[in-house]
């Protein structure tokens, strides 16, 4: 059986700018000659289709039933045979995922229980574990501002409470996982360039 693909995870409360350094990082991996497929949860697929309907408001659910969407859309995620997270690491392709277990856990755990919520995900948890999660770390105040610079309208947690609050829950979350999972943490207020310099000086060393 060949070298399966590493699996990089980017975290991150939104306006942090995970889509430029994910982008900034496959080209990386790619230029260092390795194959490298950028995903993202909720996915394309067709609950994370549903998921990004009721985060934009067109169709009105509860968080519990959120939370349960987005487990279900991270085993679609992992387990399809068109374009799934497993497939892909098995043929050797390294994966880099905007979003993953731990941004439920972080966004979910602020309305509903953790313990809950960590149930609903431990068959996809079980399935697939992280090389790293990169976690790119703003002030919600900052987040916002970059918000609402690229977009016309706001998704549901798109506001500086629910941020902070997510933001917190992320560094519990840290501190609980402490020695269990290999959490690199980014200050994102620095320049693009910075940003990407310190994530590649984070993860090169599986691209030798």
């Amino acid at each position: 059986m060949g070298t399966k693909g590493h699996f990089i995870v980017f975290e991150g409360i939104d306006g942090s700018g995970k889509t430029t350094q994910i982008d900034l990082l496959k080209k990386h991996i790619e230029e260092n000659g390795f194959i490298c497929y950028k995903t993202k949860e909720p996915t394309d697929g067709p609950v994370g289709s549903l998921l990004r309907q009721c985060l934009a408001g067109s169709v009105q659910t509860d968080e519990m039933t959120l939370a349960a969407l987005f487990a279900a859309d991270r085993l679609d995620h992992i387990l399809n045979n068109q374009n799934g997270l497993l497939k892909k690491l098995d043929e050797g392709i390294s994966v880099i995922s905007d979003r993953y277990i731990l941004s439920t856990y972080a966004y979910q755990s602020v309305r509903v229980p953790l313990d809950w919520v960590m149930a609903l995900n431990s068959m996809a948890a079980g399935k697939i574990h992280p090389d790293c999660h990169i976690f790119i770390d703003i002030d919600p105040g900052t987040a916002m501002k970059r918000i609402a610079k690229g977009r016309t309208g706001n998704e549901l947690f798109e506001n500086e409470k629910r941020l902070t609050e997510t933001r917190n829950k992320y560094f519990d979350l840290f501190r609980q996982f402490k020695g269990t999972e290999n959490i690199i943490i980014i200050d994102g207020t620095q320049n693009i360039q910075k940003v990407s310099d310190d994530i590649w000086q984070s993860v090169y060393k599986y691209f030798l």
